[in-house]
């Protein structure tokens, strides 16, 4: 029997039982993401919060870096324009 034989056989096998096969579970986890920085933009993004004084404005003592990339991602995704020109800088830091 080949592959295709062997997947229209398990098809129909599923197919015959009336009974839909389940749908992959929905991830509602937070997925961990590794990204490496140059030195510079690491102590950009460190000092970010507390240049623009978010952690005094929310009488916190610190904001985890992670917040700067969500709100950059929430930004990102929300907004068309800034969205084009991430997508020129990606183009231009990677054609060199």
């Amino acid at each position: 029997m080949t592959k295709a034989q062997d997947f229209a056989a398990r098809a129909a096998k599923v197919a015959g039982n009336g009974k839909a096969p389940k749908a992959p579970a929905v991830r509602t986890a937070p997925v961990k993401m590794t990204v490496e920085l140059d030195p510079g933009l690491y102590s950009f993004v460190k000092a970010f919060p507390d240049a623009q004084g978010v952690p005094a404005a929310l009488g916190k003592v610190r904001v985890p870096t992670v917040e700067v990339f969500r709100a950059l991602l929430e930004e990102l995704e929300e907004d068309g324009e800034l969205a084009g020109r991430i997508a020129g800088r990606m183009r231009d830091n990677l054609s060199t």
